[in-house]
């Protein structure tokens, strides 16, 4: 029992000592008055004065397993000692009272000391034994020790005694029943006493810890019988928020809700509490028992809800992502063709907002698209489906709206947008303009209605942005043509319907071609021979200008192979054709292929093709420059004409646009330009090159600026060069001409 109290805790200590108490206390009083039936002596025994002895023993052996649990060492184990002592004095003395009525008791003080003492000695060192680690040997000893405490007071201290008798009767003395009674009914008590212990031991060891080890699980437990709860452990109690009694013989049902095989929800006072179920059936209290074994899933589902939206929703503006974007309106148009009803696709593209990154920084960027998203979010209301596709364009899907409904929509988020960003300090100039798609009138699809809403969107900001454009029949036609004519292209490439046609660079004194441009051409099977700006834009925007630019290289460098070592092609390169990373290594593979020297190629590059991606782009003309390639800025004034591109990137030939040469004898501005960009290659050492000389009059307009080379129709058209042989009748029958 004292093990017992130092293991459990401190709410129970108590308990567990006193319990122990009245063990020790019911051992030393048996012990003595059995013991005193083994005198033969005529007395009778009152009872106030019996049970006060076994009450003082009980009280005095509780304060002795207090001491000894409660003060630490073996300070706790010798107080203990005299207290247990002092027990056994106590109630020996107080026993010896009970029978004052019917004898004259009378002691020697000399065995009442040895008494005290010796038994005092054996307290000492039974408790000194019961203070330390419980094993079976000290069980027994100290047992040995306590029963040896008590006998040896009891033994020295009665034989100092002499007891005469008041009346020697035969009426006064013990008859053996009365011993045998007598000795029963000690034994019964004591008995009573030290099973009462043992059995609070078991119970306590055994269905404490199976109520702890309930209570120590993280789920929630609760047992039900006919659908009753009969019992419940903490965790479950807390749950509810309600004691055991107070939901004790309530149907589960009450309490529990299955939704479905081992999901279910808890009726909390507050809210319902979503748990994983497990149950199964078990043997409580000899009797089959329903049991519910119940997991609090609450913050797993929160997680599992900040995952998806996190997996779903665009980590900066708290929109839908792409995907999510596409999956959940694909579900909205299978929804509305059901149900026959119209839905209307906005595309938008903010205006400007590049300045904004770049003047700013993308940090006010990103604060710049999060005001976006909140001014989109509070402008379409429920249930649009509004998703950031990347960068700065957004998409957003009406459900229910026709076209004329989706454009009143759009033009008043459009003047909320201008609202709020008009006095915006970072972004006021930014604006926006949206494409508009209905479905089904423009399209059955959602890859359909993008398509249709992105070319209303381009629309929109050809007209000169901050637009609303909806998607028309007449666009429709374009669409269509369009992409008629990029299936066309791609099956051109095939069949193998582009040719080359070359037009001569010449010199600028001598009027003797020293290069010639590749131009490319399409002989299309309907309309015949098409010039690139009929095609050259769906080319870029379908890709096709990949393979194309890649065949035009390949076929410029094997037909200049046959022309004289000094006369170099020009080839231009497309801006996505400039973007590739392997083009140094497919221009590589057609000077090899074709046996042409890298110093007679000169790929020629307009200003446009350098705005993005400007390292990978530098990349890439330095390792054309390795190879020994020639560069050419083509339709210098025409774009940016920026002299920071001349300075970054290895350039050889400047060409200055055509539409200078047109504009001369009529407007003066075009001569200073010309003057100016002339003496600006010739500071950087690049070579000159004026395009668009078509008459006499503008190339003697053009000779005072000593330009190294001209072009243009006056010293010959493009037309088809097969050999070196031709080449060089083309430069003879031109050069005789001019």
């Amino acid at each position: 029992m004292l093990s017992r109290a130092r293991q459990c805790v401190r709410a129970h200590r108590n308990i567990w000592l006193a319990v122990a108490g009245a063990a020790l206390g019911g051992t030393i009083w048996a012990t003595h008055f059995i013991a005193m039936l083994a005198y033969s002596i005529p007395v009778s025994y009152q009872l106030f004065e019996t049970g006060a002895s076994i009450l003082v023993a009980i009280g005095i052996s509780c304060l002795a397993t207090f001491a000894l649990v409660g003060v630490p060492g073996l300070s706790g184990a010798g107080i203990s000692g005299c207290l247990v002592g002092l027990a056994i004095a106590a109630m020996h003395t107080i026993g010896l009272s009970a029978i004052g009525n019917s004898a004259l008791v009378e002691g020697r003080m000399d065995t009442f000391i040895a008494a005290w003492a010796i038994g005092g000695a054996f307290s000492l060192i039974a408790m000194q034994v019961a203070s330390g680690q419980v094993t079976i040997t000290r069980l027994v000893f100290t047992a040995l020790l306590v029963v040896s405490a008590v006998c040896s007071h009891h033994l020295i201290s009665m034989s100092g005694l002499r007891v005469v008798p008041l009346d020697s009767g035969p009426q006064n003395g013990l008859t053996l029943i009365d011993r045998i009674g007598i000795a029963a009914a000690v034994c019964v008590v004591a008995s009573l006493l030290i099973a009462a212990g043992v059995a609070a031991v078991f119970f306590d060891r055994y269905l404490t810890d199976v109520k702890g080890l309930a209570n120590a699980t993280f789920e929630a437990i609760v047992l039900t019988r006919c659908g009753r709860v009969i019992h419940a452990n903490e965790k479950f109690l807390a749950m509810v928020g309600k004691p055991l009694p107070a939901i004790k013989a309530l149907n589960l049902e009450d309490i529990l809700s299955q939704t479905k095989a081992g999901m279910g929800f808890v009726k909390a006072p507050d809210r319902l509490i979503p748990v994983e179920i497990v149950e199964g059936a078990i043997e409580y209290q000899g009797r089959e028992t329903s049991f519910f074994g119940l997991r609090d899933i609450s913050e797993r589902l929160e997680a599992h809800e900040r995952l998806d939206h996190l997996a779903s929703h665009d980590p900066l503006t708290g929109l839908l992502n792409r995907r999510a974007f596409n999956a959940r309106a694909e579900d909205a148009l299978c929804l509305a063709e059901a149900e026959t009803s119209p839905a209307a696709l906005l595309t938008m593209d903010l205006d400007r907002f590049k300045a904004v990154n770049d003047l700013h920084g993308h940090a006010e960027g990103d604060l710049v698209l999060q005001e976006v998203a909140k001014v989109l979010s509070s402008s379409f209301d429920s249930p649009a489906l509004i998703g950031r596709m990347g960068g700065d364009e957004f998409t957003v899907l009406l459900p229910g709206k026709y076209d004329d409904q989706a454009q009143e929509a759009a033009a008043c988020f459009l003047s909320r947008f201008k609202t709020v960003f008009a006095s915006h300090p970072n972004a006021a100039a930014l604006g926006v303009s949206v494409g508009i798609a209905a479905f089904p009138a423009h399209g059955s699809s959602l890859t359909h209605l993008q398509h249709n809403a992105d070319a209303a969107l381009y629309r929109a900001k050809a007209r000169g942005r901050g637009r609303i454009y909806a998607f028309d029949r007449f666009l429709d036609q374009q669409m269509r043509e369009r992409r008629r004519l990029e299936d066309e292209l791609r099956r051109a490439i095939q069949m193998d319907e582009f040719f080359l046609l070359y037009q001569p660079i010449v010199d600028a004194l001598s009027g003797q071609p020293v290069g010639y441009e590749a131009l490319l051409r399409w002989q299309h099977p309907t309309y015949g021979v098409l010039a690139p700006a009929v095609f050259i834009e769906a080319a870029e925007e379908s890709g096709s200008i990949i393979e194309i630019g890649a065949w035009v290289l390949q076929r410029a460098c094997r037909q200049a192979a046959g022309w004289a070592e000094n006369v170099f092609v020009a080839v231009n390169v497309s801006p996505r054709q400039l973007l590739l990373p392997d083009l140094p290594e497919h221009v590589a593979a057609a000077l090899m292929a074709s046996g042409l020297s890298a110093s007679r190629l000169e790929l020629e590059l307009t200003e446009t093709s350098l705005l993005e991606d400007r390292v990978e782009v530098g990349q890439s003309l330095q390792s054309l420059k390795a190879l020994g390639v020639r560069l050419a800025m083509d339709d210098y004034g025409s774009g940016y004409s920026s002299m920071t591109n001349l300075r970054r990137y290895p350039f050889d030939t400047l060409k200055i646009d055509r539409s200078y040469v047109a504009a001369l004898g009529r407007d003066p501005v075009a001569g200073v330009v010309i003057e100016c960009a002339v003496a600006l290659a010739r500071g950087l050492g690049l070579t000159v090159v004026v395009e668009g000389i078509e008459t006499e009059e503008q190339r003697t307009l053009i000779s005072p600026w000593a330009p190294d080379l001209m072009q243009g129709f006056l010293f010959g058209r493009p037309e088809t060069l097969i050999n070196e042989a031709a080449a060089h009748d083309f430069c003879f029958t031109r050069s005789r001409s001019v």
